[in-house]
């Protein structure tokens, strides 16, 4: 049993291209027995480091942000958590990208959309149940992440949902791509990158107005 703080998940701004903590999701999750564990907020982070010492068997990787919460402060534990419930399409995210799919979802609003918003606390292994009935009522998905695409969370949802046979005729995984991340601050990356709120709801609509799968 050993419990890994990884610092600087995700893109980390200023510190430089070097620094962007973008591959982590792809490798560790291919470790055997790994649990990984992504808090959003403050408060995640002390419960699920507290978690991992004294309730997880085996290897764990607790992944958190250079730099502060966002507006979610929060504290909604290990298993997936609905923060907003919805009815055209489901958006599913993790860490500090949670603040995108949130206010993705308001402005998704203000053009007469509802979206569900289902945040991650453990990212691998996954608990799909609320995942796949989140999809099977709203029939679209968006999987908003800060990591390069191969060996994403949102590739192993998309395959899990596959495997399964649950059909939607909308699914998009919003990430990093196969790149290196250049220096800038995080809302400047963030823009480049396609991964702010702004970004996530234009994904969204056009899923919503009949894009397909990407």
């Amino acid at each position: 049993h050993v419990v890994c703080a990884l610092d600087r998940a995700g893109i980390v701004g200023e510190d430089g291209e070097t620094h962007h903590g973008i591959f982590d999701v792809c490798y560790l999750s291919s470790v055997p027995n790994m649990t990984i564990l992504s808090p959003a907020s403050g408060a995640e982070l002390r419960f699920m480091l507290e978690y991992a010492i004294k309730n997880v068997d085996g290897p764990v990787a607790i992944r958190y942000p250079r730099g502060k919460e966002g507006a979610y402060s929060g504290m909604s534990g290990i298993e997936p958590k609905v923060l907003r419930v919805g009815s055209d399409i489901s958006i599913v995210s993790y860490g500090t990208m949670i603040n995108s799919a949130l206010k993705a979802a308001d402005i998704l609003s203000v053009s007469g959309y509802s979206a569900e918003v289902i945040k991650l606390g453990k990212i691998f292994p996954l608990d799909m149940d609320p995942i796949i009935a989140s999809v099977s009522r709203t029939g679209r998905l968006i999987v908003a992440e800060e990591c390069v695409a191969e060996g994403s969370v949102g590739q192993k949802i998309a395959a899990s949902l596959s495997e399964q046979g649950i059909e939607a005729p909308g699914i998009r995984l919003v990430n990093l791509g196969q790149r290196f991340v250049p220096q800038g601050s995080i809302a400047e990356l963030y823009r480049f990158c396609g991964i702010d709120g702004e970004s996530l709801a234009l994904e969204a609509m056009k899923l919503l107005e009949g894009g397909g799968h990407e």
